[in-house]
């Protein structure tokens, strides 16, 4: 334990600063979707893929349930071949740029990974990129919003669908 404690102080001593390393939808910091209104991680999604010419993409749908129009926005990121040193596991799209209003009722669907064929109004949250082996947290300046995720097949009508499971922030229950 003394050693440890020497080597810090002399770590220290020496001006090298002893962070934690930022990995993805844990602990990255959360952007600020509206200026002076506090940005929430609702929710987190993992098997997030797709990509521009892929054949399949992963796909977000949000329903307000407030009585306000609130703002809501999904970050990505992607894992393939670990989390590179610095910055870490740092999300792929811009999540303040890629962000809705979204008026009570409304449902609002993101997409990563480009548009399928038979699913309208999707908002692209790539534009180019893709994704292959990721993750996602949804994020909002309310609570009071409902969603699911799921990926389909972005080359057939009907697409063919599958479910992916949606924890609230970073806590998954046992089924």
């Amino acid at each position: 334990m003394k050693r440890f404690a020497l080597l810090l102080v002399l770590l220290l001593a020496a001006g090298v600063a002893v962070t934690p390393a930022l990995a993805g939808i844990a602990d990255w910091p959360l952007p600020t979707l509206v200026a002076g209104k506090k940005t929430l991680h609702v929710y987190s999604v993992s098997g997030v893929g797709g990509g521009a010419g892929g054949l399949f993409g992963t796909y977000f749908s949000c329903t307000s349930t407030d009585t306000t129009t609130i703002q809501v926005g999904v970050e990505v990121f992607n894992y393939a071949g670990g989390c590179p040193s610095p910055p870490g596991c740092a999300p792929v799209n811009n999540a303040v740029a890629t962000s809705l209003a979204v008026d009570p009722g409304e449902t609002v669907l993101f997409a990563a990974g480009g548009g399928a064929a038979g699913i309208i109004n999707v908002h692209s949250l790539l534009g180019d990129g893709g994704v292959v082996l990721g993750s996602a947290r949804i994020l909002s300046t309310s609570r009071k919003l409902v969603c699911s995720a799921f990926l389909a097949d972005r080359l057939n009508v009907p697409p063919s669908m599958v479910y992916l499971t949606i924890v609230k922030k970073t806590t998954q229950k046992g089924q």
